[in-house]
């Protein structure tokens, strides 16, 4: 579909010395359009004789996309880097140039001037809004690996060693950390995040909350400066090879960029596409403290809930910037045949302040009035930290990291 300005025609019975001076832009196939100019002298007299414009020849190669937000305006989005919130799309891309160090979606440092549409930085792709470049950055390209010895070493380097500090579990070898990426949260995702930073924050102001918390005064100075942001990790299920390793060469055909799997029950990919959902949340033997969103500082703890079912040979659902010349050709296997590389998420939670208790309480929906998360203190049933969070908002995907056990 195109966009051109086209005079209006009352009837085909009308004389074509009628004026041009009114004119809609009328969202017609290109072959249509022109078949209209080439009957009509007149009006073709009004186009300039070369081409087209670009962004209406090759508007069959732009992507109209299902995005998060279709059927409401997006007002604010926010920056996965720094957290700076911007009125548009646009102006958001546009500020991903501002610094290296933050991951650019749009191909053009200023998106918005000379095209109606929107370049994919990474593969090139066309998009028919600032909206639909973002949800194709999201389904296409979320992760960044991040490499040592690069730009992003420190990085690198920091992460690595946190999630080995973390490991404290003794019947569990960690035994190497392969590769590591950087979750790209789209704008509006982000956004809801800050927006509950700012609840958070605001809170502590309030009568009761100063009541409350008079004697917490360090937990309400982290309140106050950032929500009480924590670091922690989260294992779930993959059913796809979702950045491990896998056979050397080219998957699917392709590049070595990869989007996400399709599959449902990929509770990896879906989590990087949509976010934390707990309407997706179980309610078990596991969940001591209801249907929420469960974290923990304890990498190694966390690591029991990772499931990872996708055979070593299948290159299907690799996430985007992972390149088949990195791919390592020494595939770790189990004996069932798949692939033992295990993948688990490191989060950013606003836990707000924290309900601390040492026993079960399988009843909650929702942290007690009073509090903004649930924290497991390890004692009296449990052996090491849990931190559970029952907002969608209070949680996002930071990295992923791909790593080796002995369990």
């Amino acid at each position: 579909m195109c966009k051109a300005p086209v005079a209006f025609l009352s009837s085909y019975s009308c004389s074509l010395s009628l004026s041009l001076s009114l004119s809609l832009s009328l969202s017609l196939e290109k072959d249509t359009v022109m078949a209209i100019i080439s009957r009509h002298p007149a009006i073709r007299a009004t186009f300039p004789s070369k081409p087209m414009n670009d962004d209406l020849c090759k508007a069959h190669q732009v992507s109209r996309r299902v995005t998060y937000d279709r059927g409401r305006r997006i007002e604010d989005v926010a920056c996965n880097d720094c957290g700076k919130t911007f009125k548009s799309m646009d102006a958001l891309h546009q500020h991903q140039w501002d610094s290296s160090k933050h991951v650019r979606v749009s191909a053009r440092q200023n998106p918005g001037r000379g095209t109606a549409r929107r370049q994919c930085n990474q593969c090139g792709s066309w998009h028919a809004s600032a909206a639909d470049l973002e949800q194709h950055f999201v389904e296409a390209h979320p992760l960044i690996e991040l490499k040592p010895g690069e730009h992003d070493d420190a990085t690198y380097e920091e992460v690595k060693s946190r999630f080995r500090t973390a490991w404290i579990k003794p019947e569990i070898q960690l035994q190497k950390v392969c590769r590591i990426f950087k979750v790209y949260n789209p704008g509006w995702r982000r956004r809801r995040y800050e927006n509950h930073r700012k609840k958070l924050k605001k809170q502590t102001s309030e009568a009761s909350m100063v009541k409350a918390m008079k004697r917490e005064v360090e937990l309400k100075k982290d309140i106050s400066n950032d929500g009480n942001e924590l670091r922690r990790y989260h294992g779930t299920t993959v059913k796809c090879q979702l950045g491990r390793p896998a056979h050397r060469g080219k998957a699917d055909g392709t590049d070595g960029t990869f989007g996400l799997c399709k599959e449902s029950t990929c509770s990896g990919c879906r989590i990087v596409e949509k976010g934390f959902m707990t309407s997706k949340c179980r309610t078990g033997r596991y969940q001591r403290y209801g249907k929420g969103i469960y974290t923990s500082k304890c990498s190694s703890k966390a690591s029991e809930y990772v499931r990872c079912s996708a055979p070593a040979r299948e290159a299907r659902g690799l996430l985007a910037c992972i390149s088949a010349a990195c791919l390592s050709s020494d595939v770790s296997l189990n004996e069932s045949g798949k692939n033992s590389y295990k993948v688990m998420i490191i989060c950013k939670v606003l836990a707000g302040r924290p309900y601390k208790t040492t026993g079960k309480e399988k009843h909650l929906r929702q942290p007690p009035k009073g509090y903004h998360s649930v924290q497991g203190i390890p004692g009296e049933d449990l052996n090491y930290d849990e931190l559970v969070v029952y907002d969608d908002d209070a949680i996002i995907p930071d990295y992923i990291i791909v790593y080796t056990s002995s369990d």
